[in-house]
C-alpha cells in the first residue's frame, strides 16, 4: 500500500470515527457524569439556537434575493448590455441523463428548456440514455427525436455503453460521454468553448423559463467566468402538494438549505442541476466517472484544477424538481431514506479534498484549511446534529434515577424547555416562507385547511423526519466509508407523478 493510498484511507475513517466517537462519548457521559453532560447540552442547544436564527435571517435574505431575481425582465437586462458583452454569442447545452424513467418526465424536462425565454436556436438539448436500458432507450429516443425536431439549433440523442473501464454505473459518466460525444459537433459548428454553458439536469427537472436568460447575464457581468460554476436554486416543488406530509416537509427543508447557502456564495458548492462553461469543463476533463456524487465533486475537482481559482455563483432563479413519492407510502419512505442517503455519499468528498488540501501548495495554506474543515463540520453536524439534541436531552433522566432529583437537572429542564420554545420562532419564519412558496394557484378551503394542518403538525414531526432521513442516512454513509463499503451504482430514486408539473 503506497503512501497516498493510506492518506486517503484514513481521512476515509476519520468521518465515521468522529461521529461514532462522539455519540459513544455522550453515552458515557449520560450514565458516569450526568451534570456535566447537561452543561454541556445546554451550550449545544444555545449553539444551535443561534445557528437556527442565522438560518432563518438567510432563508429570509434568500427568499427577497429570489423575488428579485424572479421578478427581473433577464432578455430585457440582456439588450442593455454593451456591445463587447453581446449576449448572442452564448450557447447553451442543456444534458439530461435518464435511466429507466418514465418518458412523460423526460417530455416535461424537454417542455422546459423548449418554453424558456432564450433563443431556441442558441440551446442545444442533449438526452443521455444508458446502454443497460437499451430496449426502452431504442423505443424513447425514436419517439422524441420525431417530436424535437428542428425546435433547438440541435436535439441529440446518445448512448452510454455499459461496463466502461474505470467507471460507475452512474449519472456523472453518462453526462461525461454525452458531453465528449457532442464535442465534435460542437467544435465542427465554430462555437467557441467559452461561449457554450454546460447545464446537466436530472431527468425531473423543470427548468424556470427565465433560468437561461438570467444564466447569460450572469455569466457575462461576472469577472473571470471560465473559473465560476452557475449555481440555481433546486426547488422541489413539482408534487409538492401530492406528496405525504413528512415529504413535503422533508422536500422544503432541502430547498430552504439551498437557499440558505446561495445567499452565502462562499459557502456553495454545485449541487444537483448546475452550470460551467464548455471551455472550463473540458479543462477538468467533464465530471468525475468514479463517484456516485458528481455535482458537489466537480467543485471540488474544479476547485482544486484551477488551484483554487475556482467559486460558485448563486442563481436566485430555480431549477424545480420532485419531492419523494412512491406507489405506496411504504415505498415512499424507503425512497426518501435512499435518496439522503446518496446524498450524504457526498462525505466521500472528504479523503479527496484532505489529500488535495495536503499536496497543493499553489493554494494559501488558511483556504484550504478552511475548506476542508468546513466540509468536515459539515457532514458531523449532518450525521449527529439531530441525535444529539433529541436523544442526550432525556437519556441521562433515563438511565440516571440519581440525577434526576437534582437541582442541575431541574434547572436543565426548565432551560431545556425556554430554549426550543424560543426556537419555534425562527421555525415559524420558515413556515411563512414556505407558504408564500408553495401556496397553489388554485386556492380553496381544503388548501388553507391542510396548510394549517401543516403548520400545526411541524413541530412535532419535524425532529422525527430530521432523525431518520437526515442524522441516519448520513451516519449510514460514514459508517460504510469507514469500513470501506463503497457504493458501485448511482441508485436512480424512483419517481411517481399524480399530476403534471
Amino acid at each position: 500500500m503506497d503512501k497516498s493510498h493510506g492518506i486517503i484511507r484514513f481521512f476515509e475513517i476519520l468521518p465515521g470515527a468522529f461521529a461514532w466517537a462522539t455519540m459513544l462519548l455522550l453515552l458515557i457521559f449520560s450514565i458516569f457524569y450526568p451534570k456535566a453532560l447537561a452543561v454541556f447540552m445546554i451550550f449545544y442547544i444555545v449553539f444551535w439556537l443561534c445557528r437556527i436564527f442565522f438560518m432563518s435571517y438567510r432563508i429570509v435574505l434568500g427568499y427577497i434575493l429570489h423575488r428579485r431575481e424572479m421578478a427581473a425582465d433577464w432578455v430585457k437586462l440582456l439588450e442593455k448590455l454593451p456591445p463587447e458583452n453581446q449576449w448572442r454569442r452564448i450557447y447553451h447545452l442543456v444534458i439530461v441523463p435518464t435511466y429507466k424513467e418514465d418518458i412523460e418526465i423526460i417530455r416535461g424536462s424537454i417542455k422546459s428548456v423548449f418554453d424558456s425565454d432564450y433563443p431556441k436556436d442558441r440551446i442545444i438539448y442533449v438526452l443521455g440514455f444508458e446502454e443497460r436500458d437499451k430496449e426502452r432507450a431504442e423505443k424513447y429516443a425514436l419517439i422524441l427525436q420525431k417530436e424535437n425536431r428542428g425546435k433547438f439549433l440541435d436535439f441529440i440523442i446518445t448512448m452510454h455503453p455499459d461496463n466502461l473501464p474505470d467507471e460507475i454505473k452512474g449519472k456523472g459518466p453518462n453526462i461525461t460521454y454525452a458531453a465528449k460525444e457532442v464535442l465534435p459537433i460542437i467544435d465542427k459548428m465554430k462555437l467557441p468553448r467559452e461561449n457554450v454553458l454546460v447545464t446537466n439536469m436530472d431527468t425531473d427537472n423543470i427548468m424556470d423559463r427565465k433560468y437561461l436568460a438570467c444564466l447569460t447575464y450572469k455569466y457575462l457581468t461576472t469577472p473571470d467566468p471560465m473559473h465560476k460554476s452557475f449555481q440555481p436554486l433546486p426547488m422541489y416543488f413539482n408534487n409538492i402538494w401530492d406528496v405525504p406530509m413528512p415529504m413535503r416537509l422533508i422536500a422544503m427543508g432541502s430547498s430552504f438549505w439551498q437557499m440558505i447557502v446561495a445567499s452565502r456564495p462562499s459557502r456553495l458548492r454545485n449541487f444537483s442541476a448546475h452550470t460551467q462553461s464548455l471551455e472550463a469543463l473540458s479543462v477538468t476533463d467533464f465530471w468525475s466517472k468514479t463517484t456516485i456524487v458528481e455535482d458537489g465533486h466537480q467543485f471540488w475537482r474544479s476547485y482544486f484544477v484551477f488551484h483554487g481559482n475556482h467559486q460558485v455563483v448563486p442563481i436566485f432563479v430555480p431549477i424545480y424538481q420532485d419531492a419523494i413519492l412512491g406507489a405506496t407510502i411504504f415505498a415512499t419512505i424507503k425512497e426518501q431514506y435512499l435518496q439522503k442517503k446518496r446524498w450524504s455519499w457526498g462525505v466521500s468528498d472528504i479523503p479527496y479534498v484532505f489529500y488535495h488540501a495536503i499536496r497543493d501548495k499553489q493554494i494559501h495554506w488558511f483556504d484550504r484549511l478552511a475548506n476542508a474543515l468546513i466540509l468536515f463540520e459539515a457532514h458531523f453536524s449532518w450525521s449527529t446534529g439531530s441525535l444529539i439534541l433529541a436523544l442526550f436531552s432525556w437519556i441521562p433522566l433515563v438511565i440516571s434515577p440519581g440525577f434526576r432529583d437534582t437541582v442541575v437537572a431541574f434547572n436543565f429542564r426548565h432551560i431545556y424547555t425556554y430554549i426550543v420554545t424560543v426556537a419555534y420562532i425562527g421555525m415559524i419564519v420558515t413556515l411563512v416562507i414556505s407558504t408564500l412558496l408553495i401556496l397553489p394557484r388554485r386556492k380553496s378551503r381544503a388548501t388553507f385547511l391542510r396548510i394549517a394542518f401543516d403548520w400545526i403538525l411541524t413541530p412535532f414531526v419535524l425532529p422525527i423526519t430530521n432523525i431518520i432521513f437526515s442524522s441516519l442516512p448520513a451516519f449510514d454513509s460514514q459508517t460504510r466509508l469507514m469500513l470501506g463499503i463503497k457504493p458501485k451504482v448511482f441508485r436512480v430514486t424512483i419517481k411517481v407523478r399524480k399530476s403534471a408539473a
